[in-house]
């Protein structure tokens, strides 16, 4: 099965690499050949474009909703994508899906599309506190996905 882990976020800024971060650790827990990466800092992008080829795609992104603990993890869908739209407070973005259609007048999408959202608090929280909460929760939150995904190794604890 081709799957494609999409990160999204700013390499530049501790607050939104995590979910880069997140996305390079499952790419390389996984390490299978048939999974592909990308990482990109703009959510101004045809999701269905990126996914054109893929039979599965991950989703990794951070959101400030303020409404749970830094580093928290949430599984969004589709739907679901309205919800977050201009999480950014830097641009006045969302994600934009959109479905084509072949010339066989079949939608032309991927089999599965999951999205995983990294809380990232209110923003009161600074680079420093916001890194050591990263490395902290990274390898947690690829264990979570990797096994809530792919079904690898089992979960020591529930979700948090």
């Amino acid at each position: 099965m081709r799957t494609l882990i999409l990160g999204l976020g700013d390499p530049g800024l501790a607050a939104e690499r995590m979910g880069l971060e997140v996305a390079r650790g499952l790419h390389a827990k996984l390490g299978d050949p048939d999974v592909d990466i990308i990482e990109t800092s703009s959510v101004e992008m045809n999701l269905f474009d990126l996914a054109a080829g893929y039979d599965k795609v991950v989703v990794v992104d951070c959101i400030p909703s303020g409404e749970g603990d830094v580093g928290e993890l949430r599984r969004l869908g589709l739907a679901d994508l309205k919800l977050v739209a201009g999480r950014r407070r830097e641009r006045d973005t969302e994600y934009r899906a959109t479905i084509e259609v072949d010339a066989d007048g079949k939608e032309v999408a991927p089999f599965e599309i999951s999205i995983y959202a990294i809380e990232m608090g209110d923003g009161t929280t600074y680079d420093e506190e916001f890194a050591q909460i990263a490395r902290e929760a990274v390898p947690r939150l690829v264990a979570q996905i990797a096994a809530e995904e792919f079904g690898t190794s089992p979960l020591e604890s529930e979700w948090l």
